[in-house]
């Protein structure tokens, strides 16, 4: 259950996604830089997490994506 910041830091990262991807499969509102800061404030305690993405996150978890949602391939070094 996702019940603070680092619960919803550590089920991103098991689910191999950066704070963008997150961002993007949650449909937060606003352009990626903003949604991908309010996942970082919401890992840092600095946001509420509300029932709706504690929801999808812990589908995510289970296997469901959001359609046409795909991850950003990591950065190639």
């Amino acid at each position: 259950m996702i019940e603070n910041g680092t619960h919803l830091k550590q089920a991103r990262e098991a689910l191999g996604w950066s704070p963008s991807d997150m961002a993007r499969a949650l449909r937060l509102a606003g352009d990626r830089s903003q949604g991908e800061k309010r996942v970082r404030e919401m890992e840092a305690g600095k946001r509420m997490i509300s029932g709706p993405v504690t929801v999808a996150v812990e589908s995510f978890l289970h296997g469901f994506k959001p359609v046409g949602f795909e991850p950003e391939p990591p950065d190639q070094v």
